[in-house]
């Protein structure tokens, strides 16, 4: 079995914490009652004060789909946030590193999952909650967004669900619907599976350092700076412009095939190795991470029992 705890708070408790928060509940003062609901079922209910509340859940959820549910009661002045999930203690956090291989069983990564943050933060690079979906007391969804600590609009009727699928190896995936958002990119893959965080007070989020870039560039390539758009692929130590003219680049027919393929999937045009890179930031970001971080760091899924 293990233990699933959602830690949950008072909107405006919240607020006075955290800048990026900003709503302010002018009636929110009141004590409400918090219910944690997990595939249908009631499972434990708390009153949620100034303090904070931990709603928790202990058992087995068997390989398939799930759907929790938390509501504060309907009609009361007194919003709610979702802050963070624990299993087994750990704060969940959503990664995509190694998606592929650790989560789907596949024999190789896509590139963009093995030069990608350690995971996905919303706000000041911090492990508070973002996804799942708030839902209106007409049972529609309110945005199909990102929610940083998702409010719930108590008076309102409304409430918090994160739906997530456990494999037979007991990790824990699901998807993002991010459509409402105004930097919706259809082609960006919203999977996501739960990770430990690595913030544990002395360690912050590793955020990619241009001058370092820049500075392996320089000693790795005569060509300096961002390359520009186009599809990118990887050496060992290197990210590489693969539609470049420039032979130390690499391009389709060039020596360099082989040398810079990722070392993923079955031939050069199978995809999996390359990445389309729009901005010189990602770029900066695909390098810092692939050259700097990952060969000495690494993330550990949550694998329940």
């Amino acid at each position: 079995m293990s233990v699933y705890k959602f830690l949950i708070s008072k909107n405006n408790i919240a607020k006075d914490s955290d800048s990026n928060i900003t709503y302010d509940d002018t009636n929110g003062g009141e004590d409400v009652s918090v219910t944690l609901t997990v595939n249908g079922t009631v499972i434990h209910a708390v009153t949620l004060g100034d303090a904070g509340a931990v709603l928790q859940y202990t058992g087995t959820l068997a390989a398939g789909f799930h759907i929790v549910k938390i509501q504060p009661e309907a009609g009361k002045p007194t919003d709610i946030r979702i802050d963070k999930v624990l299993i087994d203690d750990n704060v969940v956090v959503a990664s995509q590193y190694k998606l592929d291989t650790r989560i789907f069983g596949s024999d190789s990564d896509y590139l963009r999952f093995k030069s990608c943050p350690p995971f996905r933060a919303t706000k000041d690079n911090t492990d508070y909650v973002w996804w799942g979906d708030v839902y209106k007391a007409d049972y529609t969804i309110g945005s199909r967004t990102e929610h940083y600590r998702p409010h719930i609009v108590t008076d309102l009727g409304e409430w918090w669900e994160w739906s997530f699928t456990v494999t037979s190896n007991g990790h824990i995936h699901w998807t993002v619907d991010n459509s409402d958002s105004i930097l919706y990119d259809s082609t960006e893959n919203m999977n996501f599976y739960a990770a430990k965080s690595i913030l544990d007070g002395s360690t912050t989020f590793p955020v990619s350092n241009t001058e370092e870039v820049m500075s392996f560039i320089q000693m790795d390539s005569s060509t300096l700076g961002f390359p520009g758009v186009g599809t990118y692929a990887a050496g060992d130590s290197s990210v590489i412009f693969r539609d470049s003219t420039d032979p130390e680049y690499g391009t389709d027919s060039s020596p360099y095939d082989d040398t810079w393929r990722d070392n993923v999937g079955t031939g050069y045009d199978d995809g999996a190795g390359y990445m389309a890179i729009y901005s010189e930031q990602e770029w900066i970001d695909a390098c810092w991470y692939h050259v700097y971080y990952w060969p000495y760091n690494d993330i550990d899924p949550i694998v329940v029992s």
